[in-house]
């Protein structure tokens, strides 16, 4: 994994057009002095095998790439170790880390439904305020059972995303804010 990592290093530095020096600055600019460009240039040429994950985030980071980019290389490479012994496709391997698949009762599992639950609310609002102004700009007639069926789908929703919520609170979560999404609005 070190050699991924070293040579993803190398090569997303090298597309960016910075040498290990400008790189080193901007990770002390982002609080991470400790990645010197002595430090950088033995992480690329394999002589510091040890490279911890405040490492990846902060060069991921001073690189402008997802931190994933530098451990699982997809679309560099076929396949990665992404376990000791255990390889898999690149992509598979990113989302493995990244948590999907959790189970469904885990906070990660539940932090996502909350987010999409949101997402999915926040569009059906704006598919009815997209059909008023087109209504508006066109005198158009749409059916008012048209908007009326968009906010009981967005109640429904909104029902959902607080049963989900009591949920996450009985595990013991942090409720993540709403940022206007509240059952008044429904």
């Amino acid at each position: 994994m070190s050699q991924t990592i070293a040579s993803e290093l190398r090569r997303h530095r090298r597309a960016r057009g910075m040498s290990a020096q400008q790189l080193a600055d901007e990770c002390a600019r982002l609080g991470h002095p400790g990645l010197q460009r002595t430090v950088i240039s033995n992480m690329e040429n394999g002589r510091r095998r040890d490279v911890s994950v405040a490492d990846v985030l902060v060069l991921a980071a001073a690189l402008e790439v997802a931190p994933a980019a530098l451990i699982f290389p997809a679309g560099y490479t076929a396949e990665v170790e992404y376990l000791p012994g255990q390889t898999g496709a690149p992509l598979e391997a990113a989302e493995w880390f990244a948590g999907a698949g959790a189970a469904e009762e885990s906070a990660l599992a539940l932090e996502r439904r909350h987010r999409d639950l949101e997402r999915r609310i926040r569009g059906v609002y704006r598919r009815i305020w997209e059909q008023g102004i087109a209504e508006q700009r066109y005198a158009l007639e749409l059916e008012d059972a048209e908007a009326d069926a968009g906010r009981a789908m967005a109640r429904e929703l909104t029902d959902q995303l607080y049963e989900l919520r009591e949920q996450m609170a009985r595990h013991g979560l942090e409720l993540p804010p709403l940022a206007g999404l509240d059952k008044s609005s429904t």
